[in-house]
């Protein structure tokens, strides 16, 4: 009896300081180190290498049928030119179609709209990589018979290495802030902690107003640059005395 008192004494005993030890208050961090949080912009500007054009044929006929059959004959026209001209069929895509009624609405009459004709409209976006035709390209389209052009917008084909600069402009902007803050703090700056990019910088296809199919002698176009912006907020660790 006094035996076994004993072992289950030793046992409790030993139970308690487990226990004791597993709710010991750990060991208190140490104190993450001041910072200074600044944000950095770097811009790169370039010239774009390609252009997206959307046009079409628009056609009206008495019939459906007949406004159909102008529209093919004079899309086919325009697209052997685009093809002959060096478009391939990769930057070459259909974006609309459509066959609708055209009505007429009589002045205080009670009678449902009367159908006067079809109108057929068919487009296409093309991609054209060689800048320098261009306009030159944009007049032919016009004379083979596009009636319809909604635009012309422009890009840049291979955008990461001009972001890639971009973000070394920026983090050296961050730097150079983050620095003048610290001289005027008296204390210097330490390595970078926490590095976060804000989204949104990389611009796409640029659009220009809308073109009307009019005949001209020419097309100027402007294409302009792209600017590729990246903004950057870095957080420095702070070493007392400069």
């Amino acid at each position: 009896m006094g035996k076994t008192f004993v072992l289950f004494a030793l046992a409790m005993i030993a139970l308690a300081c487990s226990t004791a030890m597993a709710q010991a208050p750990a060991e208190p961090g140490t104190r993450p180190p001041p910072t200074v949080t600044v944000t950095g912009t770097g811009e790169v500007h370039a010239r774009p290498d390609f252009a997206q054009v959307q046009m079409g044929v628009v056609t009206e006929g008495a019939t459906a049928a007949e406004a159909l059959r102008k529209n093919n004959e004079a899309m086919n026209q325009l697209v052997v030119l685009i093809r002959k001209r060096g478009i391939e069929d990769r930057d070459l895509q259909t974006t609309h179609f459509n066959v609708a009624p055209r009505y007429r609405y009589d002045k205080g009459q009670q009678d449902p709209p009367k159908i006067t004709g079809y109108q057929v409209t068919n487009e296409v976006q093309l991609k054209i990589r060689d800048m320098d035709r261009l306009e030159a390209f944009l007049d032919e389209t016009v004379s083979a018979g596009a009636n319809q052009v909604r635009g012309v917008s422009f890009g840049v084909a291979e955008p990461a290495g001009l972001m890639d600069e971009a973000r070394r402009k920026a983090m050296a902007d961050a730097q150079r802030r983050a620095r003048v803050y610290a001289d005027t703090a008296g204390v210097k700056i330490g390595k970078p902690l926490k590095i976060s990019e804000q989204a949104g910088g990389r611009p796409g296809p640029f659009p220009v107003a809308r073109m009307e199919a009019a005949a001209a002698s020419s097309v100027p176009v402007a294409p302009g640059e792209q600017t590729f912006t990246v903004n950057v907020t870095v957080s420095y660790a702070i070493e007392d005395g400069k």
